[in-house]
């Protein structure tokens, strides 16, 4: 199982929701496919979960709002990034999902589990903060296990987060 510190595996998976995601992404248009390596962000949260899980329907739900948040944040907005993985569900269970609950940010699918067996296997819901290290790689900075609400104590350790990395730089 990763660990805060270690590099998050670079990843590819299908844009699902064309434009509106490749433009909130950073992406070129007409990409199929994102990359992490590709992503146009200084900081990623990565909601793993699966569409016949109780806590991850929930979760997402407040992430939902949690991201309207993070966009109108002077700090947040721009250098944070939100994506949700699917785990073990198809790109048309995925769709029907993001519509179904009207959720905001970027939704994929990791249907076969491969990115998820890469991570370890760990109990969902999950979710990663990633740092970009500037050369394409992603290291992890905070790891939420099982069901978590994004509150306002979470917007300030994100936004904590992104000040300490800024003065790194």
């Amino acid at each position: 199982m990763l660990t805060v510190g270690e590099n998050f595996p670079d990843c590819r998976v299908a844009v699902l929701n064309g434009d509106e995601d490749r433009q909130y992404l950073g992406l070129p248009d007409n990409a199929k496919w994102l990359a992490l390596s590709d992503l146009n962000a200084r900081f990623v949260l990565i909601q793993l979960y699966n569409t016949m899980c109780h806590d991850c329907v929930n979760e997402t739900k407040m992430l939902t709002r949690f991201f309207e948040d993070v966009e109108n944040d002077p700090v947040l907005s721009g250098r944070l990034k939100i994506i949700g993985l699917g785990i073990y569900d198809s790109n048309r269970s995925v769709m029907r999902f993001k519509k179904h609950y009207d959720v905001l940010y970027p939704l994929f699918s990791d249907k076969h589990g491969q990115i998820f067996e890469c991570l370890g296997q760990a109990e969902l819901p999950l979710a990663y903060l990633l740092r970009a290290k500037g050369d394409g790689t992603w290291i992890i900075e905070l790891i939420k296990r099982g069901y978590f609400e994004p509150d306002e104590t979470f917007l300030q350790t994100l936004k904590l987060a992104v000040q300490q990395a800024d003065e790194i730089d």
